[in-house]
């Protein structure tokens, strides 16, 4: 007989191991069914040692092991999968089992497929990463050669991109000439297409090359030599979810345990890897280029000040010229409406009062709905909690008739554009009409099937545009820098770039503030003059890459929200730490942490095993975009 000690595959589990007997023996690494509770879960091993060796511990024991039923042919993870958790786990705040979870494709770790079988990698040593900054067409034409390049070694490309959409785009880039060695993985595949995926993975007879989403990333094939994460600095690799791991941090892992070369690649990588870049820990791939060129106009137009007397126009007249050329040409464009609904918020002009929803005490969306009647619906939607209800008449607060609407959503964008084109065809692209993958592909099929339209979106529609659109705008520049992030100029750039590449013709932004320094960045494409005024602020403020940030959340009344507090402080001891209320509002009051690591300091396993130790209840995230 054997005691048996298993991980289990748990979402944010707090259970280290388990414990149990079995007259098999299995080795380390063998993924097992395990009773927990009343539930069956899925389990590494870690550890097995004959009875013999354990009675005394056995004997002192106040409970009783559970027996394992007996199963052949188990299958095991390779050893590069447990090293790589094993390194994460010194920079994560969470068990090894739950950061085991959160690596493995859902089918398995479910238990609903097994591991794919392969040997050790037999690869010896590595290059350092290398960072590549250009534009998507260029890239591509890198990649390509970057490819071929291993394929004559005989070796096999791991191709990572950040969201599904991404997937069908890198495919239609890559794969000419070599088809049959192209895999896919994508959370959208069907079953059988997923199948399909899973036996040309396991087919060694050549090298491949495997395009696919975070969640299949570490699948492992033994003569995988390189790595490519397309689209580095895009925010969809951070994980929603405990552990809050990023794809990028455990890919850069999975590549030193196996010695494995790893590109990112974007049109503006992420400020830490530029840094990296300069101090040579990082190299560059190819040449690097200062300055990116665009073959189209790019231009500012600023609205004039609203007179009371006068209509609000939200489409300046420029902006409206430019598209009425296009429309003309029988053109396309497309127009970025940074927000979601009608109107983002809903007020009392009496009392002031604002309408937020009761479970989350986030302030409520309005979204209005067109009935076949012609009539016209308006609903009150919460996207914090998801809690939808019909919009009130009156103010819930004073009962009064004067409820005004703040803000303009992707719903009264279009109203405004109809207005302007009524008999031009719109497509709404946004989280109602896009609500799942195959939606999102028939609307863009539909853009690029028709002449003379426009399509209105919000940032999810950019990926599914997957070819040029003689005219671009962004409605409103102020509503793309309202994101709450540290690294919002990063992100508001490369969303600019992005979005002037697709440009075939025109490119227009719509701003108040004409003397934008992202806008003159964006004009010149000059990303090394940005790059060195965002390493002057980090520098200044501390942020990464010369810190590791912490975040910590928890929410109760005030009463909880001391006592949580001083349990924290007791647990981190003399670890220095900000503690502030958040500034959102909400029905249970939230407050924040912050600690800031200095870059030579980390990783620090005495601080991560103390916030390993504190309670559930408090939200842990290391290195956040967000801290407000």
């Amino acid at each position: 007989m054997y005691v048996i000690e298993v991980i289990p595959f748990i979402r944010a589990t707090t259970l280290e191991s388990l414990s149990y007997y079995s007259a098999t023996d299995y080795p380390t690494g063998t993924i097992l069914t395990v009773p927990v509770r009343k539930r069956e879960v899925t389990g590494m091993v870690v550890n097995a040692e004959p009875v013999s060796a354990a009675k005394a511990a056995l004997r002192s024991a106040t409970f009783s092991l559970r027996k394992l039923t007996p199963q052949p042919d188990a299958p095991c993870l390779p050893d590069s999968i447990i090293a790589t958790a094993t390194a994460l786990s010194k920079t994560t705040p969470a068990h090894l089992g739950s950061i085991l979870f959160a690596l493995l494709p859902p089918d398995i770790r479910s238990g609903v497929r097994d591991y794919p079988f392969t040997t050790n990698h037999t690869n010896t040593e590595c290059d350092a990463p290398h960072v590549l900054t250009a534009t998507a067409h260029d890239r591509h034409i890198a990649y390509r050669s970057y490819i071929r390049q291993a394929f004559a070694h005989r070796g096999s490309v791991l191709f990572v991109v950040p969201h599904s959409a991404a997937v069908h785009t890198a495919t239609e880039a890559l794969s000419k000439g070599i088809e049959k060695r192209v895999v896919t993985f994508s959370s959208t595949h069907t079953k059988k297409q997923i199948a399909q995926s899973y036996d040309a993975f396991t087919d060694f007879s050549t090298a491949k090359l495997i395009i696919t989403t975070p969640n299949f990333a570490l699948l492992d094939r033994h003569d995988i030599t390189n790595i490519i994460i397309e689209e580095a600095a895009s925010p969809h690799y951070k994980a929603k979810t405990r552990p809050y791991l990023d794809a990028r941090d455990v890919l850069t892992c999975y590549a030193a345990a196996t010695k494995r070369n790893v590109l990112f690649g974007d049109t503006l990588v992420r400020t830490e890897e530029e840094v990296l870049r300069r101090e040579d820990v990082y190299a560059t791939f190819d040449e690097h280029v200062n300055r990116l060129n665009f073959n189209n106009t790019f231009r500012i137009a600023t609205p004039p000040k609203p007179v009371r007397s006068e209509p609000f126009t939200l489409l300046t007249e420029e902006l409206r010229d430019t598209i009425s050329t296009t429309l003309k040409a029988k053109g396309r464009t497309f127009l970025l409406a940074a927000r979601r609904g009608f109107s983002p918020l809903i007020i009392c002009n009496d009392c002031g009062h604002v309408l937020r929803c009761q479970e989350s005490g986030a302030p409520f969306t309005l979204y209005t709905k067109q009935l076949p009647n012609g009539d016209e619906e308006r609903w009150l939607y919460c996207s914090t909690s998801g809690v939808r209800q019909k919009a009130f008449d009156t103010c819930p607060v004073c009962t009064s008739w004067r409820l005004r609407e703040q803000g303009i959503g992707i719903q009264k964008a279009v109203a405004h554009v109809r207005r302007h084109f009524p008999d031009t065809p719109i497509i709404t692209f946004d989280h109602t009409s896009a609500s799942t993958h195959p939606k999102a592909l028939r609307l863009a099929k539909q853009f690029y099937g028709q002449k003379g339209v426009i399509m209105v979106g919000t940032s999810m529609a950019v990926p599914y545009l997957t070819e040029p659109v003689h005219t671009t705008g962004v409605l409103s520049l102020e509503a793309m820098r309202a994101t709450p992030s540290w690294r919002v100029e990063e992100q508001v750039l490369r969303n600019l770039l992005m979005l002037r590449e697709l440009s075939q013709n025109h490119f227009v932004v719509q701003t108040r503030d004409p003397d934008d320094p992202l806008l003159q960045h964006c004009k010149r494409g000059s990303i090394d003059d940005f790059y060195q005024e965002e390493i002057n602020m980090r520098q200044m403020l501390s942020y990464p890459p010369y810190t590791t940030l912490i975040h910590l959340t928890w929410q109760g009344n005030k009463e909880q929200l001391k006592e949580t507090e001083e349990q924290i402080s007791a647990a981190l001891g003399h670890i220095d730490m900000q503690c502030y209320n958040s500034g959102r509002p909400s029905k249970v009051p939230v407050r924040h942490a912050l600690i800031k690591v200095a870059r030579a300091d980390w990783p620090d396993e005495d601080l991560v095993n103390r916030l390993r130790s504190l309670p559930p209840a408090i939200r842990i995230e290391t290195s956040p975009d967000r801290i407000i």
